[in-house]
């Protein structure tokens, strides 16, 4: 696997935030939980209004991730799913890998459409 920062990239800027906010919020900095999810709502925002489509591939990976940070807000249930969006994030920060994106690929709605991570 190729070591791939892309510091020009606004885009990958969102993804290194987000990284941070994560790292905060499972050392105990409970707010941390709260900024991913905002984070992750600008995200959506900016993915929608960027491709003029919520249902367009980088939307709906921004849309699944929104929708995995909503478990900071469950106390008993935050850690497990937040170290599992760690990973993701890592693989996408850095290596241009994403679950979610592998995921969603397979899906029927998505078998004649572009598929791009952004």
């Amino acid at each position: 696997m190729e070591l791939k920062i892309n510091a020009a990239d606004f885009r990958w800027w969102f993804w290194l935030i987000t990284l941070v906010f994560i790292v905060a919020a499972l050392t105990g900095w409970a707010p941390g939980f709260h900024m991913v999810i905002g984070l992750s709502a600008v995200q959506v925002l900016y993915f929608v209004a960027q491709e003029k489509s919520m249902i367009a591939f980088p939307s709906q990976i921004r849309i699944v991730y929104f929708g995995l940070t909503l478990f900071g807000l469950w106390p008993e249930g935050r850690f497990i799913i937040y170290v599992l969006l760690l990973l993701g994030t890592i693989m996408v920060t850095f290596f241009e890998r994403c679950s979610i994106a592998l995921v969603l690929r397979q899906m029927p709605w998505n078998r004649e459409r572009e598929v791009r991570l952004n």
